[in-house]
């Protein structure tokens, strides 16, 4: 049964809608077993690999900030992989939309770990997944935060979070996933864009609003759909490296091909997927971004 304050909760995101690391050692695939547990100082983008799903830690000057957590199937893993890097708190966590392949394992992280910043979009949905989430945050007393577009999170290091969408306006759009909140994630001379389910409308309206955004990493829209990455958008931001998350043999045949291609014919020079490498690491207290495969 839903409490007082569930239903308050949910009244308060609808009326918002209205206003609108890498550690020393090596990971084993079966227990994320890292070779320390004191959580690295160092600048990484972690993409877990959840299968069909999103979850992406970024780690900087001791603070880790989780976007997403897979399906609810994932919760446990994306919970163990956070304690293996030594993370006993969460700066913050982002659920870019209500969709049970983003906040699905969002409920146990928020029942593991302590979280200062809960970041989430206006939106709402009548699921399983988006109720426990709800669940999970008031009895943990935690107030979502639905951020404006520029809003931005520093980390201790001076590394920031640039919130950058949902891109449409919420009356010119009713696919959910042009709805996803966009982040970008900003260190020094590196920038990873992150779309979540963005698709092309949301896309368009990304750029009318930030005409020169660009970025070095993007971690592809929507687990690689053909609805994601148009080429006029790829040419705008030009990243160099390419980072798709998604599950081995999925029914969506997500990447597409075409989509494939359109990173190819842009000049993306490193395609990751997930499905294929497992976990892909991006430090970035290198000279240039390289990948660790954590399968």
């Amino acid at each position: 049964m839903k409490t007082r304050a569930h239903r308050k909760l949910r009244l308060v995101l609808l009326l918002l809608a209205a206003l609108l690391v890498i550690a020393d050692g090596a990971l084993s695939l079966a227990g994320y077993s890292f070779g320390g547990s004191v959580l690295t100082e160092d600048t990484a983008v972690h993409f877990i690999d959840v299968g069909q799903g999103d979850a992406t830690l970024l780690l900087s000057g001791g603070d880790a900030v989780l976007i997403d957590a897979g399906e609810a199937s994932a919760g446990d893993t994306v919970v163990e992989y956070l304690r293996a890097l030594g993370v006993k708190k969460l700066y913050a966590a982002v659920a870019t939309h209500p969709h049970a392949d983003h906040i699905g394992g969002m409920a146990q992280v928020v029942d593991a770990f302590p979280i200062d910043n809960f970041y989430m979009g206006p939106e709402t949905a009548n699921t399983a997944a988006y109720d426990r989430l709800l669940t999970a945050l008031e009895k943990r007393g935690i107030r979502p935060i639905v951020p404006e577009d520029g809003e931005t999170l520093r980390f201790r290091s001076d590394a920031a979070l640039e919130f950058l969408g949902p891109a449409p306006s919420r009356e010119k759009v009713k696919n959910l996933n042009d709805r996803s909140l966009i982040t970008r994630f900003v260190a020094g001379e590196h920038s990873v864009l992150l779309m979540g389910d963005a698709e092309a409308a949301a896309e368009k309206a990304l750029l009318s609003k930030h005409p020169r955004l660009s970025c070095e990493v993007l971690k592809v829209g929507h687990h690689g759909s053909a609805t994601s990455s148009t080429p006029a958008f790829l040419r705008a931001v030009h990243p160099s490296v390419a980072v798709i998350s998604c599950g081995q043999d999925n029914d969506f045949g997500h990447p597409d091909p075409d989509t494939l291609q359109n990173l190819q014919k842009v000049g993306v020079s490193t395609i990751h997927i997930t499905a294929e490498e497992g976990a892909v690491i991006l430090p970035f207290d290198q000279p240039s971004v390289t990948k660790e495969n954590a399968a």
